[in-house]
């Protein structure tokens, strides 16, 4: 009872923020699955600014820039509603410079960041992309235009990190290569490496990995990805990838015979 409750109540967040789709997380999953943290993508950044006027749907900003930013009340929801002249906004951008979120002033950023992997190929005529989280399970989400390009342009398969704006809309992409096709053996010029081994434990942002009987591995892990590897059970063989500088990026459960 207290699931339904909880995603009907994103659904009508979705709703109320006026857009052509409303959020729709796939039947059985909890938002305590999805584990989506407060945070921006790494090519995204937040600009400041103050409202000098409003026109129908409109909203003309002052961020100090050469031109001023335009805003829409609809794609705002709720924040939209206290928005008024003189007061002061926060503006989320991507890397291509274009408007993904914004809110009032507040201690967290406009969206929320999870991680997963491209589950289908993403056709933007029905709106609608499944992503595959690290825990196997596929959920569904509507995207805002301005995330749609970013989407076509990923591949099955293909890992990244995932920006959802309050009502659990899409709104921005950040492509984190595909590692699971690497092999063990892969060049070190390769941005990713993977090793294989039994989870120990996981704390203080590392996780320890037995490699062998007498031989256990301590590795740091992005915090993104903390809250999946914490779901192992003890002994759990496990394929890990890490970037260039030893962090773990990545996580798959070895599949059982």
């Amino acid at each position: 009872m207290r699931l339904g409750v909880l995603i009907g109540a994103i659904m009508l967040v979705g709703w109320v923020a006026g857009c052509g789709s409303s959020a729709k997380l796939m039947s059985g999953l909890s938002i305590e699955e999805l584990k989506p943290v407060p945070g921006i993508l790494p090519s995204a950044r937040l600009i400041r600014g103050t409202i000098s006027s409003f026109s129908g749907d409109r909203v003309e900003v002052e961020t100090g820039e050469r031109a001023p930013r335009y805003l829409s009340l609809e794609a705002g929801g709720d924040e939209a509603r206290g928005l008024q002249p003189g007061g002061a906004v926060e503006i989320m951008v991507n890397d291509r410079d274009e408007i993904v979120a914004y809110q009032r002033p507040a201690d967290q950023p406009p969206t929320k960041v999870f991680r997963g992997s491209l589950g289908r190929s993403f056709n933007p005529q029905k709106e609608r992309v499944t992503i595959r989280l690290d825990t196997g399970r596929d959920v569904g989400f509507y995207a805002r235009r301005v995330a749609m390009e970013k989407l076509a342009a990923l591949e099955v398969g293909e890992t990244a990190d995932f920006a959802v704006d309050r009502a659990y809309l899409l709104v921005d992409v950040f492509s984190l290569g595909k590692p699971r096709e690497l092999a063990p053996e892969s060049s070190s010029r390769a941005p990713h490496h993977r090793l294989q081994g039994a989870f120990v434990t996981i704390g203080d942002g590392r996780m320890r990995l037995r490699m062998k009987i007498d031989d256990i591995q301590s590795f740091p892990v992005r915090p993104l990805l903390q809250p999946a590897i914490e779901q192992l059970a003890p002994n759990e063989l496990v394929s890990v990838y890490l970037d260039a500088q030893g962090q773990v990026i990545d996580m798959v459960r070895a599949t059982r015979r």
